[in-house]
């Protein structure tokens, strides 16, 4: 027992610490658009970003709390000229390795998901002809702007004569279209060509941009602390590899169904209520397992508790009205990431707990011990959330 209790300390230790480092179960992240469309020799740029946090990198000064609408929308355009100084130097387009020029046109604001943000339009006068390869590249929100959060921009594009989606984070922050007018000439002086094609196929192409987006659902998984927390908990719960199949599947289409929903704009639910209700589904399910174990319905309250969490996978994915029919992929991909993550989860922890079961007669004890812990951190979070809700998917 006494080696039971201080596992149990340990666990309680590791588990606390785990939720101190990572704020509301989740690293502080902002998203975005971006929606770029060539016009000849013009390219149009449709900038969305998280309107508190571009005011704060921009400096821009604090409106007070509560403002309306329009005076948001009148504050960005009174700036017009500070935020076109702050993304000139961020956010740049060249075609054929010649800088286009750039010029804020509009600023404005919209809502999404409950969130608000700044819409800026920007038009890029490109050299030369309307043909050849174009370079964007993005460092918005980098971490010299110290905004202490990850940042994500979901890049829809038709540029260089082809279309797709991407996304910039801080690993990728280049995006290249097209092939260079000036490549011939480069092979024709002796220099080597094989290195700018590389780079582009690389930086553009379908399978390296549906990789980025299943890393960014495999990421957003295992950063979720809640979300490993409540599949730990359906683990302990379980009594077989049957029953860890019956209830990854209605987790995963639970939750496949209403981030597919939230995403594409049909459910709107205000993440104030999205992550109380996460973090209650932790505490029933640790009160569940302490009390009786997985019982008959266990199977249609994950179903139920897996729409929630659908609801707060959608958080990290943006999109506007003109993202086309390539928001299938984007989705399908993110998708794959966090049922890749599900099942790395699934496959290294049962297993250790199947063998634990069979061989020691403290487990079960153990297993009481941690549906405690974790019960007690999603309470927490219940009581955080309710109070100071973050917003944070």
């Amino acid at each position: 027992m006494l080696r039971v209790a201080l596992g149990a300390i340990v666990l309680a230790g590791i588990l606390m610490s785990l939720t101190s480092s990572v704020a509301s179960a989740h690293v502080p992240t902002t998203d975005g658009t971006s929606t770029i469309r060539q016009d000849g020799s013009l390219v149009r740029y449709k900038l969305e970003l998280d309107y508190d946090t571009l005011t704060k990198a921009a400096d821009l000064g604090k409106l007070p709390r509560g403002a309306k609408d329009a005076k948001r929308e009148a504050f960005l355009e009174s700036h017009r000229a500070q935020l076109a100084s702050y993304l000139a130097a961020r956010l740049t387009v060249a075609h054929d390795g010649e800088s286009c020029a750039a010029e804020l046109e509009d600023t404005g604001i919209t809502k999404r998901q409950q969130f608000l943000y700044a819409g800026l339009h920007l038009t890029y006068r490109c050299p030369g002809s309307a043909s050849g390869g174009f370079t964007v590249r993005y460092g918005v929100f980098s971490e010299a702007d110290a905004i202490g959060a990850e940042h994500t921009n979901m890049v829809d594009y038709e540029l260089g004569g082809s279309g797709g989606s991407d996304v910039f984070d801080s690993g990728h922050r280049e995006l290249r279209v097209g092939r260079s007018d000036a490549e011939p000439r480069e092979s024709q002086a002796g220099q080597s060509d094989a290195g700018p094609r590389e780079s582009q196929a690389g930086e553009t192409g379908f399978l390296p941009s549906m990789g980025r987006f299943v890393f960014m659902g495999l990421d957003h998984i295992l950063l979720g602390v809640d979300h490993v927390l409540f599949l730990v908990l359906l683990l302990l719960g379980a009594q077989g590899w049957r029953s860890v199949v019956r209830l990854a599947t209605s987790f995963t289409v639970a939750h496949s169904v209403t981030l597919a929903l939230a995403a594409l704009g049909w459910v709107e639910v205000p993440s104030e209520i999205v992550e109380p209700l996460i973090a209650l589904s932790i505490v029933y399910v640790a009160v569940e397992n302490i009390a009786r174990g997985e019982s008959r319905h266990r199977t249609l309250i994950v179903f139920g508790f897996g729409l929630l969490h659908g609801l707060g996978f959608a958080g990290a994915l943006s999109f506007t009205d003109d993202s086309g029919g390539r928001l299938l992929v984007t989705l399908l991909s993110f998708n794959l990431g966090i049922e890749l993550g599900q099942l790395a989860i699934v496959l290294l922890l049962f297993p250790l707990l199947l063998l634990t079961r069979r061989r020691y007669s403290w487990s079960t004890v153990a297993h009481v011990c941690v549906a405690v812990v974790v019960g007690v951190i999603g309470l927490v979070w219940f009581v955080e959330r309710v109070l100071a809700p973050s917003g944070a998917a």
